[in-house]
């Protein structure tokens, strides 16, 4: 479905070290957004011209030329770069068959491939590999489908009605190990740029495993850092709504108090209105780094009655950084509090998994 951009705002103007906008699409017609809080809203953007551009050069193609693609048909090779085929990301099957195939490349297993990947570009792969560029439509047969980008929905319908609201932080970055040029997300490059009025193909998708629990008066313990902080704006939105009984505990964690407190003022008239406890961990805001697994070292009693009450627990975040930490922390509770070891605390986490007492959403 295509929906429309009603608002597009820089949370972050006064950040030196990262770009997030909050993004409300509508639909263009009455149709009715159906979701939950929890779910998510899938973005399906076009890579940019001037990436397009670059891998037409590098391979000596006009863009004129078509070639076939699965699911599609028969496409110019300028609208296959542009709006069906991934560029911005290395896919690291595409190592794996240079390497079986063409005798490209010394990579150990599939871990050393990923690493190889990770950061890296299709511009990239025709540096790594110059050889690659007198292949022609050839080197296009190897790319992967254009996949859609996923993110959390940062709203909740009863709270603001026929629209979807998401948090979108800039990908830019840059690798002096892999190449001098500026790396960009293509969704997030693309979403950066959106104007009001503008029209974005989406999907609704649901998400069964990061729901709020069916027993309002049970509280909720959500964790989460930078834009992670979404789907607990729609969760709060829903159960103030609701009026539930259970208490809503957030431990959110950013950079800076005074230039990426994503949603700071909805918070704080949140803990006001007596809606939620909140604990932040800005990191850079002292000499100590901070963080979220700190905050709950910091607060084990108050979570471990909450989670006496039969609480639930939410992350959402970076899977390899605050996932890990996170899970790091709530072990030593679990070990401290039960009286166990290490091995007994990871049963509990599991068993808290399998009853969906625990759940995440982590990327």
């Amino acid at each position: 479905m295509r929906l429309i951009v009603k608002s597009n705002q820089n949370m972050t103007p006064q950040s030196c070290d990262k770009t997030v906008f909050h993004l409300v699409l509508a639909p263009k017609d009455q149709t009715c957004l159906d979701y939950h809080a929890g779910d998510w809203l899938t973005v399906q953007a076009c890579n940019q011209e001037v990436w397009v551009q670059a891998i037409l050069n590098a391979l000596a193609l006009t863009g004129d030329e078509t070639l076939e693609l699965r699911r599609v048909g028969s496409v110019t090779v300028k609208e296959a770069l542009t709006a069906h085929l991934e560029i911005s990301q290395l896919n690291p099957a595409i190592l794996n068959k240079l390497q079986r195939q063409h005798q490209m490349g010394d990579w150990s297993d599939r871990q050393a491939m990923m690493d190889a990947a990770y950061g890296r570009d299709v511009l990239d792969l025709l540096e790594m590999f110059p050889a690659l560029t007198a292949w022609g439509l050839e080197f296009i047969s190897l790319l992967s489908p254009l996949a859609p980008r996923y993110y959390s929905i940062a709203s909740a319908p009863i709270a603001v009605g026929n629209e979807v609201h998401l948090v979108v932080k800039q990908v830019v970055y840059r690798n002096p190990l892999i190449s001098e040029r500026t790396h960009y997300g293509v969704a997030s490059y693309a979403i950066s740029h959106l104007k009001p009025g503008q029209e974005v193909e989406c999907e609704l998708k649901r998400n069964p495993t990061f729901q709020l629990p069916e027993d309002s008066t049970k509280p909720i313990i959500m964790l989460g850092a930078g834009t992670g902080i979404a789907p607990y704006i729609g969760f709060l939105q829903q159960r103030i709504a609701d009026n539930s009984a259970g208490e809503n505990i957030l431990i959110f964690g950013e950079t800076r108090q005074a230039c990426s407190f994503l949603f700071g003022e909805f918070l704080t008239d949140c803990v006001a209105q007596q809606h939620l406890t909140l604990f932040t961990a800005f990191s850079r805001d002292q000499s100590e780094k901070i963080y979220v697994q700190d905050r709950i070292r910091e607060q084990a009693d108050l979570l471990w009655r909450a989670i006496q009450q039969g609480a639930h627990i939410y992350i959402c975040g970076s899977q390899f950084g605050l996932a890990e930490d996170v899970k790091t922390a709530w072990l030593g509770l679990i070990m401290h509090y039960d009286q166990v070891d290490l091995n007994v605390a990871e049963q509990t986490w599991q068993a808290w998994r399998k009853q969906k007492r625990l759940q995440m959403d982590v990327y």
